[in-house]
């Protein structure tokens, strides 16, 4: 199974008070924006367990050219700290190394598009070798990135996260070794008529193989049913907002601090043709040259 990493992204604040729709919509911007070298507003993930003391938290922060993964945690009496290399980053996509994210970044109007190729160490497996073709404009996200662990296995897909008015929409499409493109996940967050700063979020149910399961709600679903999961409220703050979620028995909360320069907006940088991104190749993480043979696989 594949392992999925947080991204994280340089982000402009509304002058309004966020609704819970668009501060979700901002964290997961974030998943896809490490390329930028620059100052980040996702500040970090904590989860509290309910009736007890004990928490994990991660927090991703930059150091010069590469970013650092601090993984904090509190469990039967004893605190556990500790500090690890998650990537290093590197402005020239032709030039890609080992744990690092080789990047180029351009814009096309206001639309913000990156090409990058990811080398992603893992402990049991050797290292993956991923391409990413993002877009990120004002109301969503769309993704296209393809991966392979080096063998025969190889997995593409598409992800596209959108905001309509109060809603939020989140697809995921997959393939794995060249099977046709298939919905891998499909959610939607609602933000609440009367409370903005709370969503509800649903799901379509794919993995029900009995007549009859239950969605996180308790309601009874079946296989092709909408079912409803957890909401998230937001909570702004001093620097920014929290993203929280409640669930049965742990707390979720996604933390989000406003860049010191965000006066700086990504609607006012020169626009970039598209095509000065495209390569028809790409380096694994010793420097061979290979053809782009399928398209980008997804980090969601």
């Amino acid at each position: 199974m594949m392992r999925y990493f947080l991204f994280l992204l340089f982000l402009v604040p509304t002058v309004h008070a966020i609704t819970c729709t668009e501060g979700l919509l901002m964290l997961q911007q974030s998943i896809f924006g490490l390329y930028f070298n620059e100052d980040a507003s996702y500040d970090g993930f904590r989860v509290n367990y309910i009736n007890s003391e004990d928490f994990k938290s991660q927090k991703l922060i930059y150091e010069k050219e590469k970013i650092l993964k601090i993984n904090e945690s509190f469990n039967q009496g004893k605190f556990n700290s500790d500090t690890s290399l998650f990537f290093y980053l590197i402005n020239d996509i032709s030039n890609p190394a080992d744990s690092s994210i080789a990047y180029k970044k351009s814009f096309l109007g206001d639309t913000v598009v990156i090409e990058a190729i990811v080398d992603e160490p893992d402990y049991e497996e050797d290292s993956r070798i991923s391409q990413q073709s993002i877009k990120m404009f004002k109301n969503g996200v769309i993704n296209r990135s393809w991966e392979s662990n080096g063998e025969n296995d190889s997995y593409e897909g598409y992800t596209e996260i959108i905001l309509r008015n109060d809603t939020l929409f989140r697809l995921n499409l997959g393939s794995e070794d060249g099977a046709p493109m298939d919905t891998v996940d499909f959610h939607f967050y609602v933000a609440e008529k009367d409370n903005k700063r709370i969503c509800h979020e649903y799901y379509k149910v794919y993995d029900c193989w009995s007549n009859s399961c239950s969605d996180k709600k308790g309601n009874s679903v079946k296989k092709g049913d909408i079912g409803q999961s957890y909401d998230q409220t937001i909570t702004e703050t001093e620097k920014g907002f929290v993203i929280e979620q409640v669930q049965k028995e742990e707390i979720h909360q996604w933390y989000v601090v406003y860049s010191n320069t965000s006066t700086t907006s990504i609607t006012k940088r020169p626009a970039a043709k598209m095509n000065s991104l495209r390569r028809d190749f790409y380096f694994d993480s010793k420097g061979r040259k290979h053809q782009k043979i399928v398209p980008y696989r997804v980090f969601f």
